[in-house]
């Protein structure tokens, strides 16, 4: 339904919340981000509260929760707006292709913005042609755009700099878009608000930001599959040399239609003979919280299981890539509090300061959780930064280990992607809150000396991959209440050992 980061699958969420609580249980998620946790409890019949900083991330969350809606409506809305809608749009992406009038469902553009190729289907066709923009029909496609208005709101705030997002000084939000894309985008916004109101309102506006990367400048061709292969905005505002403009109304309804689907079937829990509890059975209730996660509006010793996906240092800096959604929904994120390690100068968020306010973050949840209650986190970074900030957080908040396991994600980040040695998937380790706090520390020289040793141990044995040695490591640091310093395994792996072409690592006989 949304284009939100770090969704999980929700047949692993399942098993956990089953595992560590019982219906009625009140479960928390102070990072709620999506909410897919939250959402798979609210069905299983637990208490749900729902916490994230990021307005736009809580917006989600609402929708996806929202049990008070009527699809029939909203349904009824969007044919209203489609309808004046279409003419709109048409005027936009209409073409003259060899006399007939073709409305393209996605142009290719340089970075100068012009056009070079358009992907279009007529009626009957079963394949899309893709055609070659010639030189007159480019230019008089550029004077047409410069020449027309935008009469409706869009926003024009500033992104906040950051070279590692390729967000530049002086970028604003429309700088993100064509013209022709912030003009249909404007108008599609302005006629959602004209034709809809309450609940229904809340899901066009959330179709309404799922599709706003999909047809902004940041789609990239996968050019080794064709110039016009449709590539994914991933994360930051990086415009390439060519990009996929895709047309708005097409994209949207395909959103839309998206969106409807996931709503029904959630629905569909609650509505129909298959409830998997029963109508009078069910008494579970949730809350959307807008909370720090470092002071927590969540009682004491209150909540019986808590499940977070926390922040992953400086791998998504959350805010600042939100801020394409949070704009165009006027929400104001609260950037002093937010957890994280940015390249940006201006907000000075650095290792320093996400150790410490992950450790306070992790104290919370401490305080909140019931004693002998179960805490499940998920985390994939492999570099020293973001271990010392999370395993020493756990360790120093007296969180026993309990289970230690791999969860394979919905997605990959193109950081897994792009490298054979990262790890693939997350890790998943839970833990219970015990009384006694027990720790102890290790230097940077003595925890690369047990690192070596054990991974020395492991691999004559037998070869092993860059997750199954990560395991390892982390298992033994949770065990043994490690406190580390900046370490990175994947540099230690690289530094002393051999990465065969079956992605495996050995002894390095040349060391």
């Amino acid at each position: 339904m949304h284009k939100y980061w770090g969704k999980k699958p929700a047949n692993d969420l399942n098993k956990l919340i089953e595992k560590y609580s019982d219906k009625g249980a009140t479960v928390l998620d102070p990072f709620s981000g999506y909410g897919v946790f939250c959402c798979e409890a609210y069905l299983l019949d637990r208490n749900v509260i729902s916490n994230d900083l990021n307005p736009s991330a809580n917006f989600i969350t609402d929708q996806l929760l929202e049990r008070n809606i009527n699809i029939s409506k909203i349904k009824e809305e969007w044919k209203a707006i489609k309808e004046e809608f279409t003419p709109y749009i048409n005027s936009w992406y209409e073409f003259n292709y060899k006399g007939d009038i073709i409305i393209p469902s996605a142009i290719l553009r340089d970075n100068n913005d012009i056009p070079i190729m358009f992907k279009f289907k007529r009626d009957g066709d079963r394949k899309s042609t893709e055609v070659a923009i010639d030189h007159e029909t480019a230019q008089a496609f550029i004077e047409f755009e410069k020449s027309q208005q935008i009469t409706d709101w869009y926003p024009t705030d500033s992104l906040i700099e950051n070279s590692r997002i390729s967000a530049k000084k002086g970028m604003t939000i429309a700088d993100l878009f064509t013209k022709r894309t912030l003009a249909c985008h404007a108008r599609l916004l302005s006629l959602i608000e004209t034709h809809s109101s309450g609940k229904e309102l809340k899901l066009l506006k959330l179709a309404f930001t799922a599709n706003l990367a999909n047809c902004s400048r940041l789609v990239p061709p996968i050019k080794s599959r064709g110039p016009m292969a449709p590539g994914a905005w991933m994360t930051g505002f990086y415009i390439g040399d060519t990009y996929i403009e895709n047309n708005v109304l097409q994209y949207f309804e395909n959103r839309f239609n998206k969106t409807i689907k996931g709503k029904e079937d959630y629905l569909s829990f609650f509505e129909s003979d298959g409830d998997l509890l029963g109508k009078k059975e069910r008494k579970s209730t949730y809350s959307i919280t807008s909370d720090d996660a470092k002071n927590l509006s969540v009682p004491s010793e209150s909540v019986d299981y808590v499940f977070t996906d926390p922040p992953y240092g400086g791998a998504v800096p959350y805010f600042e890539q939100s801020i394409i959604w949070n704009t165009w929904l006027k929400l104001a994120p609260d950037y002093d509090n937010e957890i994280v390690i940015t390249d940006s100068k201006v907000r000075k968020k650095g290792a320093t300061e996400f150790e410490l306010e992950i450790e306070e973050a992790f104290n919370e949840i401490r305080r909140v959780l019931k004693n002998s209650g179960y805490f499940s986190l998920t985390y994939h970074s492999l570099s020293g930064l973001e271990w010392k900030a999370i395993t020493n957080a756990c360790i120093k908040n007296g969180f026993e280990l309990v289970d230690f396991q791999w969860l394979v994600q919905k997605s990959f980040t193109p950081r897994q992607i792009n490298r054979l040695k990262s790890i693939k998937g997350d890790v998943l380790v839970t833990f219970q809150k015990v009384s006694s706090i027990q720790s102890k520390h290790l230097t940077n020289k003595e925890a690369k000396t047990l690192f070596l040793e054990k991974i020395e141990d492991w691999i004559s044995a037998t070869p092993l991959d860059t997750n199954e040695i990560f395991l390892r490591i982390m298992r033994m640091i949770f065990e043994e209440k490690i406190i580390i310093e900046e370490i990175d395994l994947l540099k230690i792996l690289t530094a002393n050992f051999k990465f065969t072409e079956n992605q495996k690592w050995t002894l390095n006989d040349e060391l």
